[in-house]
């Protein structure tokens, strides 16, 4: 369950239990939560503290059934935990603006402070969500609400730990705590280390969100940041908009780590069938559960950002024919598909300076194992030749090109491309072709970061 789920699971102890004792232990206990953290999760997401919404609840059963004509006012106080008639009567006046025993002469209620039970699943969620019985523990978020955040970023061994370090150390200097009420604690790979060329160093960056007082009072994150370690805890806005949400909780004697990342492989298969695709803003883990020094003891709520899919093109506009040509092509096996990748690319490269190709006379072509999960992996970088290389070497081979649907993607998004591309052909129930799918990617001067890349996806000629 996610967090979402176990403070509704806690309502409805509370909505079972109205005229009984409810201490908030008991609930959060239904929650699976320390006291300090299901207080916050409960006010973050409900609007109200736990105790706010048991004395409204209970003032709003005690309100219907008075005009009902049901019990005294008296009988009333005390089924819903009230030591005296007048104790009461001030709190129910407070709530409605009139007391228990003009009730009934009202002549209409709508105008009233009932505060009706809270169903956080239809608050927050898409019913009649697609794949629910096959994806059970994946729910859609209708919306996130942005959030502002103090965050800190470290770039280096352990980030994770780093990050955590810093921000613990700035939040107890300004009076926030991971444990208490308001606040959330989220992060994220920054960069990721997907991300990076030929390093497996990656940042990470813990936020916790802030009044909007301690917002302004800290400088923004610096434009353009891409990797390193702040020079201070800064400050950001995570983007809202509609999340996939699903929890990850760590086994007994194992690494949280290696659930997380089983997480995201069965996000990315939801993905694939579904009818959604990336919505562009971070990804999130927020952090549940602390002790009260702030020590994370919990689990995680994970977060994609989705949207749902074009129905008529997917986004996929352009058709092409990428013609036949000699090309020079450098491929690697083996068991580290990365390592295969950054091959290629080295070697490709170092052949494109050592012939000073020109880089606009020439197209980049790369392709490899897909999705296949099983090694070795193998990867294929090429490079168009143009008519005047006259240079007969062993590299040199011949690219069949061919006709291709395009879409233009960032790097971070290309696997989500190759998603939506299969979307497209079974919306379109397009016929693939058999020639060999590729990625186009544009340099500058054969130099990275990359100007463009474009997925091209084979497909019949003749249809």
């Amino acid at each position: 369950m996610n967090y979402y789920e176990r403070i509704q699971k806690s309502i409805e102890f509370i909505e079972d239990n109205l005229t009984e004792e409810i201490t908030v232990e008991q609930c959060a206990r239904q929650a699976y939560m320390s006291v300090s953290g299901y207080y916050r999760m409960f006010l973050s997401v409900v609007g109200y503290s736990v105790k706010e919404y048991i004395r409204m609840r209970r003032l709003t059963m005690a309100f219907e059934e008075l005009v009902q004509s049901g019990p005294s006012v008296i009988t009333a106080a005390i089924k819903y935990g009230y030591n005296s008639a007048d104790s009461f009567t001030r709190a129910f006046k407070s709530q409605f603006g009139i007391v228990p025993s003009k009730v009934k002469s009202i002549s209409s209620h709508s105008e009233t402070n009932k505060f009706a039970r809270f169903n956080i699943m239809e608050k927050y969620f898409e019913e009649n969500q697609e794949l629910a019985e096959k994806y059970p523990e994946i729910k859609v978020i209708k919306k996130l609400e942005p959030m502002k955040v103090a965050c800190f970023t470290y770039f280096g061994d352990n980030p994770e730990d780093h990050a955590f370090a810093a921000m613990k150390k700035w939040a107890k200097t300004h009076g926030v705590t991971f444990h208490g009420q308001g606040y959330r604690v989220f992060g994220y790979n920054n960069p990721d280390p997907s991300n990076v060329d030929s390093d497996e160093t990656y940042g990470y960056e813990v936020c916790v969100t802030i009044s909007d007082e301690l917002y302004d009072s800290l400088e923004d994150v610096p434009e353009g940041f891409t990797r390193g370690t702040y020079d201070g805890v800064k400050r950001r806005v995570l983007q809202g908009g509609k999340y996939a949400v699903m929890s990850v909780k760590q086994a007994d004697q194992e690494e949280i780590g290696g659930e997380i990342i089983q997480a995201w492989k069965r996000f990315s298969e939801w993905m694939h069938e579904s009818k959604y695709i990336w919505g562009g803003n971070q990804y999130l883990e927020e952090h549940l559960g602390f002790t009260e020094e702030d020590d994370h003891i919990g689990w995680l709520d994970l977060y994609i950002s989705i949207q749902e899919a074009p129905k008529e093109t997917f986004g996929v506009k352009e058709e092409e024919e990428i013609p036949a040509s000699r090309a020079v092509f450098f491929r690697a096996e083996g068991m580290d598909g990365e390592q295969n990748a950054c091959d290629c690319w080295n070697r490709a490269l170092a052949f494109a300076r050592e012939y000073q190709l020109d880089a606009k006379a020439c197209r980049v072509f790369q392709y490899n194992a897909g999705f296949s999960k099983k090694p070795p992996f193998f990867h294929v970088v090429l490079i168009t030749l143009p008519e005047t290389f006259t240079k007969d070497l062993p590299e040199i081979s011949f690219f069949e090109g061919g006709t291709y649907m395009t879409l233009h993607v960032e790097r971070e998004q290309i696997m989500d491309g190759w998603l939506l591309m299969e979307k497209w052909r079974k919306e379109t129930k397009t016929e693939a072709g058999g020639h060999q799918w590729v990625e186009e990617w544009t340099l500058e001067n054969w130099e990275f970061p990359c100007k463009d890349i474009k997925i091209c996806y084979p497909i019949n000629s003749k249809q």
